[in-house]
């Protein structure tokens, strides 16, 4: 499909250029066009096709998906790839030969893995332990400190608030108010909000400052975000994925940041937080993607009914 190709390129810089689409979403929609565009190009078409034939071409492909056991969430975002990729066409007003009629693909959500508080607690319980347990060189203990501090405080922040990774990478000291106890991060879209901090994080955070400044004056080096590494450059999204799969480790457990997300909207669920508060605070568009989470508590009262209640 020579025309799809003559596109992408362009499509895919308006994507990025946009803000609306994550990296991540960006990638899996260049993957999933390159597939489809590969599959047109080992066809042969007529000069015009028609609607039946191009409903026909599509229902095919996502039988050879399906044939493949790709899930149908995943057939779901080909086709939300295709759709956006189309629209782009017809805003451009470019030229055609193949348009497609995106049909629905259902699937069912996945249901959003978090951590009790008590394995919270766990996770976060060593990150503590800010001296080194093997006696050094004084540098060696105070860099061993300093990313005990830096670590803690970065989880803290992901559990506190529930931002995003790539949210708590961009984080600047200026954006960080410790007097109101709140922090604003810039979201998707490049929306920014502001959501509170709990005060183990600013407690914390507050005795992280300080070793911060020490290391950038060790680096000879100055920096604006929040969160450094070596040479006072500031930590990657792969970085706090290491981090907080260590640390989760040394609890027993395989965490994610985003699992720390999780952890965060469902623990204020059960404490009868208001819903739009916390759609506001996770800087969904959309409540019912919010309200995803309120399956994962209605689930578990339902289970504790079932245990506790005699005619459950």
């Amino acid at each position: 499909m020579t025309d799809y190709a003559h596109h992408m390129a362009d499509f895919f810089a308006f994507l990025n250029k946009s803000g609306r689409f994550s990296p991540h979403t960006v990638s899996a929609y260049r993957l999933d066009l390159a597939r489809f565009a590969d599959y047109l190009s080992d066809l042969s078409f007529p000069e015009k096709a028609s609607k039946e034939s191009n409903r026909i071409l599509l229902r095919s492909y996502l039988g050879q998906l399906h044939d493949s056991k790709i899930s149908n969430r995943s057939i779901a975002r080909f086709l939300s790839a295709l759709a956006t990729f189309q629209k782009f066409l017809n805003d451009k007003k470019a030229d055609s030969d193949i348009l497609f009629e995106i049909p629905k693909i259902k699937y069912s959500r996945k249901a959003a893995a978090f951590l009790s508080p008590g394995q919270v607690a766990e996770v976060l319980e060593p990150l503590g332990e800010t001296k080194a347990k093997k006696k050094g060189t004084v540098r060696a203990e105070n860099n061993m400190k300093f990313r005990c501090l830096r670590d803690l405080t970065m989880m803290e922040f992901l559990y506190s608030s529930g931002i995003r990774r790539s949210e708590l990478t961009g984080i600047t000291v200026q954006t960080l108010d410790e007097s109101r106890s709140v922090v604003t991060v810039m979201g998707k879209g490049g929306k920014e909000r502001t959501v509170p901090l709990g005060k183990p994080a600013l407690e914390i955070c507050h005795e992280y400052l300080k070793l911060r400044q020490v290391k950038l004056d060790e680096f000879e080096t100055e920096s604006d975000y929040l969160f450094i590494g070596p040479g006072g450059k500031p930590l990657t999204v792969r970085s706090v994925n290491r981090i907080v799969h260590k640390y989760g480790l040394k609890a027993g457990l395989r965490v994610t940041p985003h699992m720390l997300r999780h952890s965060f909207a469902t623990h204020l669920l059960d404490n009868g937080a208001d819903i739009r508060a916390i759609q506001e605070m996770l800087g969904h568009e959309a409540l019912s993607t919010t309200q995803g989470y309120t399956h994962i508590t209605a689930g578990r009262l339902k289970e504790a009914y079932k245990k506790a209640h005699p005619r459950a």
